[in-house]
């Protein structure tokens, strides 16, 4: 039987979803997924690409994807949303303002 909370099982997923999403993506992005405005696919990649970091991807073999992300977590929109910016988030994962 398969465990789902392994973490290899979980890097291997998250990578398969992601180089498939690399390859929708990578003749349609321009700024974002899909062109030069953000659509519902970046809203949707932005958790996907942080679960991915969490669990220790290998980014390097993705290089839309990253600059896709790279240039989300720049909107104030995504900041705002971001799970480490609530107001539930605890101290310790927050981000440190210099």
């Amino acid at each position: 039987m398969v465990n789902p909370y392994d973490p290899a099982l979980r890097i291997k997923v998250a990578l398969l979803m992601l180089v498939a999403y690399e390859t929708l993506v990578k003749d349609s992005a321009g700024l974002y997924s899909v062109g030069d405005e953000v659509t519902m696919a970046d809203v949707a990649l932005a958790p996907a690409v942080e679960a991915a970091m969490r669990w220790g991807v290998d980014f390097s073999v993705l290089p839309t994807v990253s600059g896709i992300y790279d240039r989300l977590k720049l909107l104030p929109a995504f900041e705002k949303g971001d799970w480490r910016h609530q107001p539930d988030t605890p101290e310790h994962f927050r981000p440190r303002v210099e």
